[in-house]
């Protein structure tokens, strides 16, 4: 069984736990519990998190089957594109707008300006499902990124794909549960579900970077180039976008921005690790959802990993020892049970605890579009060539309650 075959049958599986969850309540003419309606969102959105990585491995399939077909007959002993996902650099210089303008350099033909022509590259995403249920980035060898944060918080969120300039979709407001144990014959106590419609425009975000004609020629090097740096500079943009969008154009709305979002500060003294569960514990009186990650800034999470009992031994496991009282491998970064994600997007003494997976979702609209030209500025005349990279993004959150902001954590 293949890859996308397997994907398929736990698809089907998905979707036929929650057609017999709500065809139990439909027998017992009932309505669903607030678990059962909990666990069929958690099927559904595992569902469609599985369907459309299904649809990104047709893709990537789809971009190797056209760059064998531009190779042609004449090149039957060139090396076989390779199966399953590329990276971007891989995908750019195989493309057929790169093979050509490689050529005109190497023929010297190649005067005056030029452009490479948009070339729509799809995101290569690899999950590591033994260490952490996090989407890792895929980064490639060349220019090593020493300086920059690992890029995890879209990969928290489930992603889907749009074809519009702006995603619709109805968002949880409000909540009136009046459920009771009534006595026989009496009326039954309303409750209530508050909705409403929200239009989340697709926003753009794009950079680009100056590389020498020579560069160019050199096809390992632009590669490496292109996965070290240009690629990481568009999801450190998109990242901070996700988590600090304050929405007034052309900005997204953040996690920490919406509307909706539970807020609490921590008072002086008060324990923080007991704080960090309390928000646990808020989003899942408020928005009836299980928490799957926490975000957290690098100086927090770092005063937490090296907090030490009396003796001098490290509650979450220290440099060679795995966690508190166990003497097994290393423990993973996660607190209370959740997945911890660093990053220095997020403020300094600040956490985000949320139900990431199940209520916040990144519609993209195409993948990263990559283009190179010497048209910029005065790059004609000084044989320098401009790489722009690009793309098109919505964030959709469906209950704002199931993501908890707080802070004050160095209180």
């Amino acid at each position: 069984m293949d890859v996308k075959d397997y994907l398929r049958a736990e698809v089907d599986k998905s979707l036929a736990e929650a057609e017999s969850i709500t065809e139990q309540a439909k027998n017992a003419a009932r309505s669903v519990t607030p678990e059962e309606k909990s666990r069929i969102e958690n099927l559904v959105a595992d569902a469609t998190e599985k369907k459309q990585r299904i649809t990104e491995i047709e893709d990537n399939e789809k971009l190797h089957a056209s760059i064998e077909r531009m190779r042609g007959p004449h090149n039957e002993k060139a090396e076989e594109a390779p199966t399953g996902s590329a990276s971007l650099g891989d995908a750019f210089v195989k493309s057929e707008a790169f093979q050509s303008l490689s050529s005109g350099f190497k023929s010297g033909q190649m005067t005056g300006r030029w452009t490479s022509g948009p070339v729509e590259l799809q995101f290569g995403q690899k999950v590591d499902t033994i260490a952490s249920p996090i989407v890792q980035p895929d980064v490639q060898g060349g220019i090593w990124p020493t300086l920059f944060q690992r890029l995890t918080i879209a990969d928290l969120m489930a992603s889907g794909t749009t074809d519009s300039n702006t995603v619709r979709y109805i968002s949880e407001t409000g909540v009136v549960d009046n459920t009771a144990v009534i006595e026989e014959m009496d009326p039954k106590p309303a409750g209530d579900l508050l909705f409403g419609q929200v239009d989340e425009p697709v926003r753009k975000i794009a950079t680009f970077l100056p590389v020498s004609d020579e560069m160019l020629e050199d096809v390992a090097q632009i590669r490496s180039y292109l996965d070290g740096r240009l690629r990481l500079f568009v999801q450190q943009a998109e990242e901070n976008a996700l988590l600090n969008g304050i929405g007034a154009a052309p900005n997204l709305i953040g996690l920490r921005n919406r509307a909706g979002v539970q807020n609490d500060a921590k008072n002086a003294g008060e324990n923080t690790l007991d704080f960090i569960y309390q928000g646990i514990t808020n989003i899942r009186t408020a928005a009836f959802v299980e928490p799957d990650g926490i975000v957290m800034h690098p100086t927090n999470w770092a005063a937490i990993r090296t907090q030490k009992d009396g003796g001098g031994q490290y509650y979450g496991g220290g440099p060679f020892t795995g966690a508190y009282g166990n003497s097994g491998g290393m423990a993973a970064d996660n607190l209370w049970g959740l997945p911890v994600v660093v990053t220095s997007a997020i403020p300094v003494n600040e956490c985000l605890v949320g139900a990431f997976r199940t209520q916040a979702q990144v519609f993209r609209r195409g993948g990263l579009t990559v283009e190179a030209s010497n048209s910029h500025d005065n790059f004609f005349q000084l044989n320098m060539t401009a790489i722009r990279a690009e793309e098109r993004l919505a964030l959709a959150v469906y209950r704002p309650a199931a993501f908890q902001r707080l802070t004050d954590l160095n209180l």
